[in-house]
């Protein structure tokens, strides 16, 4: 005999609130006999520590893995003998995982702290990141999406809004387009210039 349940009568999947993670607390404390008599607990430390993820699918350790990269980075460019006038590319190129916010990597440094060129860096890195067709982990987004959430990342706070509006009016994005991407970019309205600071 065959059973069914309506999907009325299906418990509904929930999300707990942010940071309240209580309930597998309570859940983990539990155990359970195994085929052979041992005791285990219902949730291993992994399946805790994954469980407890706020946001995404990397643990803080995997997090902070995946963000040492700039540091990596930055100490193997410091040792190039550069010339004088790009003598500043490696710190340039350390801070532009960082936010204005201070909610960046690795130093979450905040904006006095963050020149305008790595201001323009960043947000050419986040606008390549969202647009690119070449990484298997992630779909590429059009380039509108990505001006839009380049816009919500300067309305937060993130980015520097005067840089962004620039990067935007001056169509820079477009060096990278498709000729298809290209001509409907062109078409796009410009904003009005805001000044830059700090150049």
């Amino acid at each position: 005999m065959t059973h069914q349940l309506s999907a009325a009568r299906l418990p509904m999947p929930t999300i707990l609130p942010e940071g309240k993670f209580d309930d597998l607390e309570t859940i983990n404390a539990r155990t359970f006999l195994d085929f052979d008599g041992v005791e285990k607990p219902l949730l291993s430390d992994d399946e805790l520590r994954y469980l407890m993820i706020n946001k995404g699918n990397l643990d803080p350790r995997e997090r902070r893995k995946i963000e040492s990269h700039v540091t990596h980075t930055y100490r193997f460019i410091v040792q190039i003998p550069w010339t004088r006038e790009l003598r500043h590319i490696p710190a340039i190129a350390y801070g532009h995982h960082e936010k204005l916010n201070a909610k960046g990597y690795p130093r979450q440094i905040a904006a006095a702290a963050i020149p305008v060129q790595t201001r323009m860096m960043t947000i050419s890195d986040i606008y390549d990141a969202l647009t690119a067709t070449d990484r298997p982990y992630k779909r590429a987004v059009p380039w509108e999406r990505a001006l839009d959430i380049l816009r919500d990342e300067a309305k937060e706070g993130a980015i520097d809004n005067a840089v962004l509006s620039a990067f935007i009016e001056a169509k820079v994005f477009m060096l990278v387009q498709s000729e298809p991407a290209k001509r409907r970019s062109m078409a796009m309205p410009t904003t009005e210039r805001t000044p830059l600071r700090g150049a």
